[in-house]
């Protein structure tokens, strides 16, 4: 990501899926921290959604 618009689109486009409960995603560290309900949404669904927007999701954790 290079910009403010980047992190508006990954966000937009995170937060069309259901469960979505909060996204917060950063250009400047390159990273996004998203909180779902996965009993409405999965992480493949989440990463379907940022590839969508042309940006590849290269790794990822999932905290409980």
């Amino acid at each position: 990501m290079s910009c403010e618009a980047c992190e508006e689109e990954v966000n937009h486009q995170v937060n069309k899926l259901p469960g979505i409960v909060e996204s917060e995603t950063s250009y400047e560290n390159k990273n996004a921290v998203i909180q779902f309900d996965t009993s409405r949404t999965t992480i493949q669904k989440i990463i379907e959604a940022v590839n969508a927007t042309g940006y590849k999701v290269v790794n990822h954790s999932i905290k409980n």
